[in-house]
Order: structure tokens, then sequence, then C-alpha cells
């Protein structure tokens, strides 16, 4: 099985509980990959990004290599930094951001990969997933024409998978968001938001008239993320209510949702139905909300991967 997820891998800053900030690596679609790549082992698993050629960037690298995730893919742009982000909870564990990434390498990927071969270099992938996040990122004219990369990549790869992710201060507007978006509903195979995403994007609320706004949109599978309550499926016309772990404790929410995705598209593709791998990755999610940070250690989110 061939992954490749595409987005940006940011410096991850979070409180430590004693007045300090730990530093990690992390971003949705790295996030993604890691909890994809912990769920599939065997899974060759690509991050398509961009980084600069510094100690920090080196950094980064070194912490996807140990998580298994390829390199091969994320193009060096010279004199780049990664972006930054800080994380700040409220007393629920609900995060909320502060970021540095208006100069990031990332925002480069798509003319880099454009330099590289475009749509060749993707071909054949039984996965590719982005964000709304991969997206924000770019310029205008960079949007327009990494739609028309997805467009090129319908009936070469397997699946195409889209995350909504809506950063409203990564847009100028919600209305640039979902000109931006609405094509890649219309394209993607299998999408996952949050309700507060789909909120956001189409200023609907309730979880079933969600799960119709983003069907109307064009979404044939979904999966709706409702934090403590779950989850809704729709798959093969059908929606199906998912009741969420029971006894969560938590302490961070970062990440949650690009951990359902991860383990999410790990387990469709090795062939659970899409009510079995929903209720794999909420289980999963709900082990990572009780860690700091995106990236929870793989003894928490998978500890029979390491079991002797």
């Amino acid at each position: 099985m061939r992954v490749v997820a595409i987005g940006e891998c940011m410096v991850e800053l979070r409180d430590d509980g004693q007045d300090r900030y730990a530093r990690g690596f992390a971003g949705d679609a790295y996030n993604v990959a890691v909890y994809l790549k912990r769920t599939a082992p065997a899974a060759e698993v690509e991050f398509l990004t961009a980084t600069g050629d510094g100690r920090l960037s080196q950094e980064m690298r070194a912490a996807w290599a140990a998580e298994g995730i390829s390199d091969a893919m994320a193009y060096v742009a010279p004199g780049y930094e990664p972006g930054l982000y800080m994380i700040e909870l409220d007393a629920r564990g609900e995060r909320g951001f502060h970021y540095w990434r208006s100069a990031s390498a990332a925002r480069r990927w798509l003319s880099l990969l454009e330099a590289d071969g475009g749509a060749e270099r993707l071909a054949g992938a039984d996965i590719v997933y982005l964000s709304g996040i991969s997206l924000a990122i770019l310029s205008e004219p960079d949007r327009i024409r990494a739609l028309g990369l997805l467009r090129a990549l319908k009936r070469r790869v397997g699946v195409i998978a889209f995350d909504l992710n809506v950063r409203p201060q990564l847009w100028a507007g919600l209305n640039e968001a979902r000109a931006a978006m609405a094509p890649v509903l219309a394209i993607a195979d299998v999408v996952r938001a949050s309700r507060d995403d789909v909120e956001r994007l189409f200023g609907v609320t309730g979880s079933a008239a969600q799960v119709q706004a983003l069907r109307a949109a064009g979404a044939a599978e979904i999966a709706l993320t409702l934090d403590a309550d779950g989850c809704l499926v729709l798959a093969g016309g059908e929606v199906t209510a998912l009741e969420p772990p029971r006894e969560v404790t938590v302490v961070d929410t970062t990440g949650a949702g690009d951990c359902f995705n991860g383990v999410y598209l790990a387990r469709r593709a090795l062939g659970d139905g899409a009510i079995a791998a929903a209720q794999a990755a909420l289980a999963v999610a709900a082990r990572k909300v009780g860690w700091s940070g995106a990236i929870a250690p793989v003894e928490v989110t998978h500890p029979k991967e390491r079991a002797p």
C-alpha cells in the first residue's frame, strides 16, 4: 500500500504543565501520516511537503524517519524555515492555536512538485490525502493549479481523501475557503469533517443536516466527527451513528481528528468496512486525547504494536 499525505509539518510548542513549553513536530497532514503508518505498519507512507535546509528542518525530517514516514517527496527550499504553532488549552482540554507560518517552506509544496513531474509523482498511489490547510497555505493561483492536479489524479490513484479542517485565520474570508474546498469535495472519495468545520463552511447546524450538506457537495463516504458525541458515518448511502468510547480522559484534543483520519483510512485500506474502521478510529482517538500534543507516543495510541 502506498500513501501520500500532502501538507505541512510545523514546530509544535505545547505546555508541559510546569510553565514551560515542550517542542515537537506536528501538522494535520503529517499527523494523519503518522497514525496511518502506526495502524498499517507495512504501508509505504510518503509526506509531500517542503522544508528548509537548516538544523530545525533536519531535526524535523529525523522525527519523520523515526515514525517510518518517507521524505522522498519532501522537497528542500534553501533558506526557508518551518512554520511554528503554540497550543493553548482551556479547562476541558479544548485547544486554541497561535501560529507563525507566513514564510513557511511548506507553502511551496505545489510549485516544487510541479518542477519534479507533478501528477506523475503521485500516480499509482493507493491513497492521496490532503486537507483544507494543505490548500489554505497556498497562494490563490497555486490553489487553482492544485485543483487541476487533483482532477488529473482522479482516475490514477485509488482514493483521494480530504479533511475540511477549516482554519478561518488562514483564509481571507469564509467565501474564499468555500470556493477553494467545494471543488475538492466533489472530487474526493472519502471526506472527514468536524461539526465545527461544517458549521463554519456551510452555516449548517445539526449533525444529520451537516452530513446531508456534505453529501450534497458531492461526498459519497463521510465521517463526521462529533467531539465527545462520537461520529456519523455515511457509506453505501446509509448514515450510521456511532457512540464514543466510555470513560475518556481528555487532556488535549489537538490532533484528535487527524488521529481518527489516519486510523480510519488505514483500516479501510486494510479491508474494514466504514463502520468498523470508524469504531477503530474512535477508540484510538480516545487514547490520543489523554496525551498533550498532536502526536502521542505509540505506546499510548497503538500499544499492541509495541507489545513483546
